[in-house]
């Protein structure tokens, strides 16, 4: 899913135009995702093919034998109409979540890009904190590290095609994952 590649040292992308332009891009989806305008976070800035993966990794020792399953749990494994469906849900008026609202609050970071699997495609990473408050007493927070692949459209604007999130967290703490990172 590309994010081996950040397993070494890649050739960074030094374009600042580039460099600006995916960043305003990764800022834009922020924006969506943080005033609920999920719709259109997914028809516009999500590739038909997307590969939506959120896992969680148990941090074992190094040469842990205790354990013969593995360290990892997807929590999720989408494609677009799994993601379809989770903002079907989400923008349900019988939603709980939706009332009372949440708020979310998303800090970006650390934006480094390479390039990708074909001409078109660009590898992305970036660390985000995310923050989820509802009401006055619930709040969560998300830190993670996020690798994407976009694809270049024709009119030089972006895709998210593929999308790898792995916690460094066996349990989510936060009160349930039904949220996009």
């Amino acid at each position: 899913m590309g994010a081996d590649v950040w397993d070494g040292d890649p050739e960074l992308i030094a374009d600042h135009d580039l460099l600006h332009r995916v960043q305003a891009f990764t800022n834009r989806e922020a924006r969506l995702l943080d005033t609920g305008r999920v719709r259109e976070w997914l028809d516009e800035m999500i590739h038909p093919d997307i590969r939506y993966v959120i896992i969680s990794r148990q941090l074992r020792y190094i040469e842990e034998r205790r354990y013969l399953q593995p360290d990892t749990v997807f929590i999720y494994d989408d494609d677009h109409g799994a993601l379809n469906a989770r903002v079907e849900q989400q923008l349900h008026p019988q939603n709980w979540r939706i009332n009372p609202r949440e708020a979310y609050v998303r800090i970006g970071t650390n934006l480094e890009v390479t390039k990708g699997s074909a001409k078109d495609r660009l590898f992305v990473r970036t660390n985000w904190h995310l923050r989820r408050m509802r009401r006055q007493y619930q709040i969560d927070d998300f830190i993670y590290s996020r690798h994407d692949e976009l694809v270049i459209t024709p009119d030089q604007g972006f895709k998210f095609v593929k999308r790898f999130i792995a916690f460094a967290e066996r349990g989510v703490q936060g009160r349930n994952m039904t949220l996009f990172l």
